[in-house]
């Protein structure tokens, strides 16, 4: 439940707090949309909540435009090594059960379900006010990289296009 507290803290719970914007450090290759701003203040609460939670974290970055209501958060870690499939059931069931993550709505879930070395984990979550996309990629050894990328009501439309952009870089 550990892998499941951090992703779900990390990746939602603490991406749903309050953000400032300045700078954050390089390490996922992502390529923020236009407009968006390093919110370091949302990578540290990630850092600090996977490293609570005893992992070790790689890197974290998160990004976001405050003025639309975009965000997005990007974590690489390691874990204890399981088969994917393992790791993306643990992670949805854990989302789902995890009393700091109460009120979540998750849907339109894509698990691995053959096990092979590594695969991605997909799913949308709600929780009012904001709506987001989370893909993990889970891999045989324990290593985990995560993106969650959310919006509130400010600019839905424009955020998820931007979502859908920067989860589609994801690799």
């Amino acid at each position: 439940m550990a892998l499941v507290r951090l992703i779900g803290a990390a990746a939602i719970a603490v991406a749903l707090g309050g953000c400032r914007a300045s700078e954050a450090g390089p390490g996922s290759g992502l390529s923020a949309p236009a407009g968006w701003k390093s919110l370091p203040s949302l990578a540290t609460a990630a850092r600090d909540a996977a490293k609570a939670s005893g992992f070790t974290v790689d890197v974290v970055e998160a990004w976001g435009e405050t003025s639309r209501g975009c965000y997005g958060a990007w974590i690489s870690l390691a874990t204890r090594a399981a088969r994917p499939a393992k790791l993306a059931d643990e992670l949805v069931q854990g989302i789902q059960t995890d009393p700091a993550l109460s009120g979540i709505v998750v849907t339109d879930i894509v698990k691995p379900t053959v096990n092979f070395d590594s695969d991605v984990l997909s799913l949308t979550f709600d929780r009012r006010p904001y709506r987001g996309k989370l893909r993990a990629r889970l891999v045989k050894d324990g290593h985990v990289t995560t993106l969650a990328c959310f919006w509130n009501e400010r600019e839905p439309a424009a955020c998820e296009a931007a979502c859908n952009q920067l989860l589609g870089g994801m690799k």
